[in-house]
């Protein structure tokens, strides 16, 4: 069950993904927040929405090849990405086991990473938590595939 402060914790969030500059024009939609990946080769977007178990966290695109190369990019790194979240989440001091992302196709036909980020315990801990798992998704996957719209040379 999602807390009473959701809404305030949505807006509050959509401030603070405004002001880190690393999205394009974020959009609040009802219980839904639309933060568009910057400089990524292909068009794809972070959401943060109210789930019945905490607040989903996601990056999803249409674009297979895009979706490929960040698959590409992991498998070269042999890391998991996980590892990568934790390493992200710890240089913006949070020290806690990331969330298990999972990547699927949805009904939409869009290609997803997707995490579950459980309710803290008040609004100022929601917006800590979800701003600092949003930002750390952000940076990890930036520096993977084709998203920070350099591309592979090699």
């Amino acid at each position: 069950m999602h807390p009473n402060h959701a809404p305030e914790t949505l807006r509050s969030l959509r401030s603070a993904a405004e002001s880190a500059a690393v999205f394009g024009t974020v959009t609040l939609d009802g219980a839904k927040l639309e933060c568009p990946a910057k400089s990524s080769v292909a068009s794809a977007e972070y959401r943060v929405e109210i789930a019945p178990d905490g607040w989903r966290l996601s990056l999803g695109t249409q674009d297979r090849w895009l979706s490929e190369s960040i698959e590409s990019a992991l498998v070269e790194s042999h890391d998991s990405m996980e590892d990568l979240l934790r390493e992200e989440l710890v240089d913006l001091d949070w020290v806690v086991a990331p969330p298990k992302i999972r990547h699927f196709r949805d009904e939409s036909r869009r290609y997803v990473f997707e995490c579950t980020i459980p309710f803290g315990n008040d609004a100022a801990d929601d917006l800590r938590r979800t701003k600092c798992h949003l930002l750390a998704f952000e940076s990890m996957f930036r520096q993977l595939g084709d998203m920070s719209g350099a591309g592979s040379e090699e």
